[in-house]
């Protein structure tokens, strides 16, 4: 598994909102390959920060297109983005 970590521009809510239904339809054709994923919000509770997912795949180059290919991505919507190799080590409040 892999976890990608994108931190966004700022002012960039128009674009977001103008790209989201490509990129919801791009994510639904990989819902398989995710475990977990969600903006990752400011201390308001509102403002987008960033992105986080984890990815259930067998190795980084497929991570790394599969970030490559999200339509946020293309489009400009973040800063940086990383994807480091994640093994969970608790779930559910149990250790795994």
């Amino acid at each position: 598994m892999y976890v990608a970590i994108l931190t966004s521009k700022p002012h960039t809510d128009a674009l977001r909102s103008e790209t989201k239904p490509r990129h919801d339809a791009y994510w639904d054709k990989h819902l398989d390959r995710i475990k977990f994923a969600g903006p990752i919000l400011s201390d308001d509770g509102q403002t987008r920060v960033g992105q986080v997912l984890l990815l259930d795949v067998d190795d980084r180059q497929t991570a790394e297109r599969i970030v490559a290919d999200d339509p946020f991505v293309q489009v400009g919507l973040f800063s940086s983005w990383s994807i480091q190799r994640f093994r969970i080590s608790v779930r559910d409040g149990h250790l795994a």
